[in-house]
């Protein structure tokens, strides 16, 4: 009889324990958000804005305000369009409709882990569909950017960089994951 309560109340503490352990687990948060092993050369780019609508402009232009203003990044108009590293666009209907289900999209050229150039797209038409207000643009706009530095998604819904956000802005967490991306060699991933 006190064997089977001494393993029950064994079981009962290790159940406990576990649930616990897990409960904390899921809660906690990572200290930066996680990158990926490509970057640009230095903490700076170039950048363009392809968008033709003023509305689309003006939020590119605010995202790369907000990053700029973290001093982990710096984002610099570029002379040309040519001579951007960065190209930042809106997609039209035909490129809206291949984009499937992303409100945007950031794709890039790496040359031994270096970013060469990337290109970062929202999709107006998914953005109006699901209403977005101006302020959800804005995130997505600064989560494309954070892939442009080479950010990867963090499963902190507390990021900008949660891959399903919307309303979440920068955070300190995807700050000190571009700090550092750039002071970790190119190649190498976080863990």
């Amino acid at each position: 009889m006190i064997k089977n309560w001494y393993r029950g109340s064994l079981i009962a503490v290790v159940t406990i324990l576990l649930m616990v352990t897990q409960l904390g687990g899921s809660s906690a948060s990572a200290s930066s958000t996680p990158f990926g092993p490509e970057r640009f050369s230095t903490d700076h780019a170039t950048y363009t804005i392809s968008a033709q609508s003023p509305y689309y402009r003006r939020i590119w232009q605010e995202a790369i305000k907000a990053w700029n203003e973290t001093g982990a990044f710096h984002f610099q108009k570029a002379d040309s369009a040519s001579a951007a590293q960065v190209t930042l666009k809106v997609a039209s209907k035909h490129e809206a409709a291949a984009l499937g289900e992303d409100v945007g999209l950031t794709e890039y050229a790496a040359k031994n882990s270096y970013l060469q150039r990337a290109t970062a797209t929202l999709n107006p038409t998914l953005l109006h569909e699901y209403n977005y207000s101006r302020a959800n643009q804005l995130a997505v706009a600064e989560h494309e950017l954070g892939h442009v530095m080479g950010l990867a998604h963090n499963p902190d819904k507390q990021s900008v960089m949660y891959y399903r956000n919307r309303k979440v802005a920068i955070q300190p967490v995807d700050i000190q994951g571009v700090k550092l991306r750039y002071q970790t060699p190119a190649g190498q991933a976080s863990n």
